[in-house]
């Protein structure tokens, strides 16, 4: 199935804007469940890619307080705007197949509804740049539109590739992934995953650890 390009992406997402948020009843419960797994603490460092309006992303600098440090990273001009503006913190705009951060920069990096406007061939390039910032023993969790589970998930699924297969851009660019295999192929260990149905929506949450060993 085909995916959209970044620029494209980047237009979708500026043009969605605030209404971005309205998504939250289909993704609410598979955030805050990534969120719980995520286990962020007071003093982290923490990036999140994609933050869209910025919503998790004011959520996690309350967390990390004033001796942490939360950053975001989005494709859309307008995302960032929104989020830095909701959030008070840096949000940059830029690329997850790049990111413009040094080397073991961060203790956990949460993305949601993000990979699944990715080719699964780009999937090796940005989950080593996410295990490349992370630090030995960081986390990083992942939410994305998935495969159903159960009838309802799996005739809204179908539907949603046959409108996709018409209009990527109704979709907002994404379609269903699954990401645990690839994050054990990119070094992550260990790596687990779990589906939630949220509206017959079902998404897909990988939490997946940088090992803390010594590296040759």
């Amino acid at each position: 199935m085909a995916t959209v390009s970044p620029k494209r992406a980047s237009r979708i997402y500026d043009v969605l804007g605030r209404t971005y948020d309205l998504a939250e009843r289909f993704e609410g419960r598979a955030k805050e469940r990534g969120l719980d797994l995520l286990e962020v603490q007071p003093g982290h460092r923490v990036l999140e890619v994609g933050p869209g309006t910025g919503r998790v992303l004011q959520h996690l600098a309350g967390v990390v307080g004033s001796e942490g440090l939360a950053v975001g990273i989005d494709l859309s001009p307008v995302m960032a705007r929104l989020s830095r503006d909701r959030a008070g913190v840096p949000v940059v705009v830029g690329d997850a197949r790049a990111l413009p951060f040094a080397d073991r920069s961060f203790d956990r990096i949460f993305c949601s509804y993000v990979l699944d406007l990715i080719a699964p061939a780009e999937f090796p390039t940005v989950l080593s740049e996410f295990f490349r910032v992370l630090r030995p023993g960081g986390v990083l969790v992942n939410v994305s539109l998935t495969e159903g589970t159960t009838g309802p998930s799996r005739a809204f699924v179908a539907a949603w590739k046959a409108l996709y297969r018409v209009s990527p851009t109704l979709c907002a660019g994404c379609r269903p992934i699954r990401l645990r295999d690839a994050a054990g192929a990119a070094g992550f260990d260990p790596v687990t995953a779990e589906t939630i149905v949220e509206w017959a929506v079902p998404s897909e949450i990988v939490t997946a650890t940088r090992p803390n060993r010594r590296e040759a």
